[in-house]
């Protein structure tokens, strides 16, 4: 069986920034930001979302009742999908599939439904329920564009994202769908950042009572928030439509750090789990900011791995190599590698 060219039409980044179609800016990075939204116990920093209305991004989009990740994942779809020129009213919705990856889920309204709980049962809102499963932000994406074919939601921690486009690449090789919606993101919480705080993972720029001056101390990582979106089609599909893309995907992995090598830097190594055959000098390796560093790619969520997949896919157009190879900025078991390549075409 010869298994398609999968390519990478439309891109989309939620964060820091604000929400955005295209790919992200490599040279941009995001420094952590004071939390105002909830008490704290003296200055701690992360990278947050800045509140926007959706209906001023995505005209008439409804969005009440929703937790903000659910939001976000409708938002950043259709960006990721006007992107790829995509008219998904023309799309067979049966051929169409869509992907959600997420560390943590629907945060937010699970805080405020178990928080009802914990006073009185009969003060929990039952019509909060529903919002509160993992896959809701994947159900309202499907519903509101009419995609009717394979819906998945994939959970595995920072490489989330990584995940979910490898399972959206199997779903397409294998005839089950021609094109996908993949997206992954996580919403920061106060009780999250608590756990974090708790548990001893924080940088020290993050939970210390000083500003940041400079740089962290590369100990740690600097939680984040946030959704990354794309769209990905058999080359086919995008050919039969006249798409634009930004490359292709060639491979992936997602396994245990430790098996990759003593740092992931081991590019040859990478390459052989990702691309059995292909040569290292054929891959240029990038790799992104991880733990403390003061400005980082986003923070440390559950989206991680697709911000960095944009980030690839902008490096390509100037690399002097046929394909681009990134692995997962956060310093924390499981490990996403993601290699992508030009579009020969």
């Amino acid at each position: 069986m010869t298994w398609p060219d999968l390519l990478v039409t439309g891109f989309s980044s939620i964060g820091a920034g604000g929400a955005s179609a295209g790919l992200p800016d490599p040279a941009v990075r995001t420094s952590p930001e004071l939390i105002t939204g909830w008490i704290t116990p003296g200055p701690r920093r992360a990278v947050l979302v800045p509140p926007f209305r959706p209906a001023d991004v995505v005209p008439g989009l409804r969005t009440r009742r929703l937790d903000r990740l659910s939001v976000w994942a409708l938002v950043g779809t259709a960006l990721a999908v006007q992107d790829a020129g995509l008219d998904h009213s023309a799309v067979d919705g049966d051929r169409a599939a869509v992907v959600f990856g997420t560390a943590f889920g629907c945060l937010e309204l699970t805080e405020q439904f178990l928080g009802g709980l914990r006073l009185n049962a009969a003060h929990a809102d039952p019509i909060l329920f529903p919002e509160t499963l993992s896959n809701q932000p994947g159900s309202h994406v499907a519903r509101h564009f009419g995609f009717r074919g394979p819906n998945l939601t994939v959970s595995a921690g920072m490489a989330s994202s990584e995940t979910a486009l490898l399972e959206a690449a199997s779903l397409l090789r294998n005839g089950e769908a021609d094109c996908a919606v993949v997206f992954a993101g996580d919403l920061l919480t106060r009780s999250l950042f608590a756990w974090y705080e708790a548990a001893g993972r924080l940088a020290s720029l993050c939970g210390g009572d000083a500003a940041p001056a400079g740089g962290g101390d590369g100990v740690g990582l600097v939680p984040g928030e946030g959704l990354v979106a794309c769209v990905l089609e058999i080359r086919e599909f995008a050919e039969q439509r006249r798409a634009r893309a930004y490359g292709r995907l060639v491979g992936g992995w997602v396994g245990p750090r430790r098996e990759a090598g003593p740092r992931v830097g081991a590019a040859a190594a990478l390459l052989r789990r990702v691309a059995p055959g292909m040569h290292p000098d054929e891959a240029e390796l990038v790799e992104g900011p991880s733990g403390g560093q003061a400005e980082v790619a986003g923070g440390a969520f559950g989206g991680c791995g697709l911000l960095q997949l944009g980030f690839a896919l902008a490096r390509l157009l100037e690399s002097d190599r046929p394909c681009v190879m990134v692995a997962s900025a956060v310093d924390c078991d499981p490990l996403g590698v993601l290699l992508v390549g030009r579009d020969p075409s």
